[in-house]
């Protein structure tokens, strides 16, 4: 009896692991498209701040030199308002969670001792956002559209959740490498794979 629960377990762990891998096909019909790109704002913003957090954003990619693609997200300090050193944002991440928890962490550091806790002002989401099996960040997408999809034979598509890296291979070891790049990422995985 121990013996067929074990293997029952590991066949449904191994189904769980291999579920988030998606064949190119599948990751075509669940990735946003690269042409839009929404604002959300915070309701908890004054018509004036939200106005401000509009125009913000294309001088923040003036300043960059890059565009804010989704999956980005702006932070502020309630206690020191928009125009601080503590507004800091998190761009370009493969999904919602990864780009608020990277913008909160960089406006908690940079708030001033003493002020309560940063919120988030405003995300770059894709138009008509809704939570789906696989999401890359504008570029990542992009990349998947432009290099990945167009090749043939074997290939795997990596990313690093927590900080938007990607990476395309011949093979899951080649598409985690080039993910990593020289960078020392440790949680580059495959999610697309053919």
């Amino acid at each position: 009896m121990r013996v067929s629960f074990f293997l029952v377990w590991l066949m449904l762990l191994g189904s769980a692991a291999s579920a988030e891998v998606l064949t190119s096909k599948e990751a075509r019909s669940v990735l946003f498209s690269t042409k839009n790109e929404a604002i959300q704002l915070s309701p908890a913003l004054s018509k004036a701040d939200q106005a401000l957090i509009k125009n913000l954003v294309p001088l923040m990619e003036k300043q960059m030199r890059t565009p804010v693609w989704y999956y980005s997200s702006i932070a502020y300090s309630p206690d020191e308002g928009l125009v601080s050193e503590a507004l800091q944002g998190a761009f370009n991440f493969h999904n919602v969670d990864a780009a608020d928890r990277a913008a909160l962490s960089a406006c908690n550091k940079a708030r001033k001792s003493g002020t309560s806790p940063c919120k988030l002002a405003a995300r770059v989401l894709p138009k008509g956002y809704q939570s789906r099996a696989l999401t890359l960040s504008q570029d990542a997408t992009s990349g998947f559209t432009r290099l990945y999809k167009l090749d043939r034979g074997a290939r795997a598509m990596a990313i690093s959740p927590t900080t938007g890296a990607w990476g395309i291979g011949a093979s899951d070891a080649d598409a985690i490498r080039a993910c990593k790049g020289d960078r020392a990422l440790k949680d580059c995985k495959v999610v697309v794979r053919d």
